[in-house]
């Protein structure tokens, strides 16, 4: 792997693990100057009404819930965590972590029924799921896309039926990259690493190979990190 590359995953993995990181309690809600540029970029507010705003669910709504946790604001839950907001902000409130720990905090404090941990838990361990489903795609694709199964999801998981469950790729990002583009990726002088996820990793590895084939186009090598696992964005949000 490229030293430069080598570098920058090893300084991330000493930041992560840093006692700092782990005591470090969030204040930077009070550098809010409450400028609604989170909110203008956010995708969520913008076609959903029952969302309050990254402001609101952020800044705003963590001073209430530092006085009383009863004030806290169940369309928190609406909030994907996708840092639009984070981008935005003038000031480097970490809004999406606001809000995503006030969610956990309140998750952690309620008593979910049993049916509802059990989605959850299937649904957050994208990893696992993926490594299940995908040398099993053309067959799970099929049965997930039925009227009676969307049905039976609806009555025992509260999954309802009007969504549209992923879709899987038969056969992973991961190893079609080892088996056709590792090598080729070696000759480039200029190399970046690429964070693919479990999206493109199992759900659309052709997003990937597109990705490759920009970078490469510019003469820059893409490799993948060794031992890459689930970001845990999908667990954190549902307070695992």
């Amino acid at each position: 792997m490229d030293t430069n590359i080598q570098r920058l995953i090893e300084s991330a993995k000493r930041s992560l693990n840093s006692p700092a990181s782990h005591k470090y309690i969030d204040e930077s809600f009070e550098s809010c100057i409450k400028c609604t540029a989170c909110t203008a970029v956010c995708p969520v507010s913008r076609n959903n009404p029952l969302y309050p705003g990254p402001k609101q669910s952020g800044p705003d709504g963590e001073r209430l819930r530092l006085k009383s946790a009863e004030l806290y604001d169940d369309a928190l839950k609406y909030c994907t965590n996708c840092k639009r907001c984070e981008v935005a902000c003038p000031s480097d409130v970490k809004i999406g972590d606001l809000i995503v720990r006030a969610r956990n905090n309140h998750l952690a404090q309620a008593k979910k029924p049993l049916m509802n941990k059990l989605r959850d838990a299937i649904l957050s361990n994208t990893d696992v799921m993926g490594k299940i489903n995908s040398p099993l795609a053309p067959i799970v694709n099929t049965i997930t896309s039925l009227k009676a199964t969307k049905f039976m999801l609806e009555k025992t998981l509260k999954i309802s039926k009007e969504r549209t469950l992923p879709k899987y790729a038969f056969g992973t990002f991961r190893s079609w990259y080892m088996k056709n583009a590792l090598k080729d990726q070696q000759k480039f002088q200029r190399k970046v690493a690429y964070y693919h996820g479990c999206y493109v990793n199992y759900n659309n590895p052709q997003l990937g190979k597109e990705f490759l084939k920009v970078f490469n186009a510019m003469n820059i090598g893409v490799m993948l990190l060794e031992k890459e696992k689930c970001c845990g964005l999908p667990l954190m949000v549902n307070g695992f």
